[in-house]
């Protein structure tokens, strides 16, 4: 476990507890943060790199950080109740009012985080209003995904830049104007392209899996799902009519080898990576135009080259 890492995950409690008094508010925020903790906190972190990187000095980056994470935190229990496919998640377990009432409240909580990590009145504006933005672009893009009826390239990759890469936007960007710097489009331009890659990473891995988030099995649109439909009806048409609504999940469960059989014969797999590549290159082309700390650019690569993002 990284320094950051564990002081991240102190500082979001420490947050829970300052702010949170009814008790059953505080227990629960506990439990799911405990949760997060299991996990990369990649955000938080590309929040204290790009603060470095523009040679902060000022700011609480690691209250910053904590304020991200419990962002993303709040975005996962509302991303996984809406899709209901982590069953093994806490907050999945716990009543459903109660895991909509905590992940509302953890989205104020790290809005007034944010906040608190400066003291600098006209700062705390341009945070405000930076996250806001940023959230409901995200909003926007969550909400496309929900609809699951994006059938074209470009809706895809409108869908993916709100949902996914805005919360990228948002973490970068938070370390920049905390170091007393204003919006910068470069980073905003390839922290989106690095949302992207990871998205697409992250439909390789859903388009092949065979449980209960499997795009296939749901039906998902992506952008990899697009490629494969289009395919000869001797390879995909069984494929196509189930996603056309023929059939149902238990009509298709016994076609797993069938199905990644036409994923090979389609190359869907290697369709998807070579695009995913083209956008990490894209960011890798930005950030080494970037006029930013040297030091801190690799530091951010390194943490990158680990996949950490996914």
């Amino acid at each position: 476990m990284s320094i950051v890492k564990e002081q991240v995950g102190f500082r979001m409690k420490q947050y829970a507890a300052q702010w949170f008094t009814a008790q059953p508010l505080l227990d629960f925020s506990y439990s799911f943060i405990e949760e997060k903790l299991a996990e990369t906190m990649m955000f938080g972190e590309l929040a204290v790199i790009h603060y470095h990187m523009f040679e902060g000095k000022d700011a609480d980056i690691d209250g910053a950080a904590a304020a991200v994470e419990l962002f993303i935190l709040a975005s996962d229990i509302l991303d996984d109740l809406e899709d209901g496919d982590a069953p093994s998640k806490p907050w999945m377990k716990a009543p459903l009012p109660v895991a909509l009432h905590v992940a509302t409240s953890l989205v104020t909580l790290s809005q007034q985080a944010l906040l608190h990590s400066t003291s600098d009145p006209v700062l705390r504006g341009e945070l405000a209003v930076m996250m806001n933005t940023q959230l409901i672009r995200s909003a926007n893009g969550q909400m496309m995904d929900l609809m699951n009826d994006t059938l074209t390239e470009e809706g895809y990759f409108q869908m993916v830049r709100g949902k996914s890469a805005s919360l990228l936007v948002m973490a970068c960007m938070a370390g920049v104007l905390l170091a007393g710097r204003p919006w910068n489009e470069t980073v905003a331009e390839y922290a989106a392209e690095l949302g992207i890659s990871a998205q697409l990473r992250n439909d390789c891995r859903d388009l092949l899996r065979w449980d209960e988030k499997s795009d296939f099995l749901n039906r998902k649109q992506t952008l990899l799902t697009m490629y494969l439909l289009e395919g000869p009806d001797e390879q995909v048409g069984w494929i196509r009519d189930y996603y056309n609504g023929s059939g149902t999940k238990h009509d298709v469960t016994g076609k797993k080898e069938l199905f990644l059989q036409a994923c090979e014969q389609s190359g869907v797999e290697l369709y998807g990576s070579v695009v995913s590549r083209m956008h990490y290159n894209r960011f890798q082309e930005l950030l080494a135009e970037l006029q930013a700390d040297a030091i801190w650019k690799d530091k951010l690569m390194q943490k990158l080259a680990g996949g950490q993002t996914a």
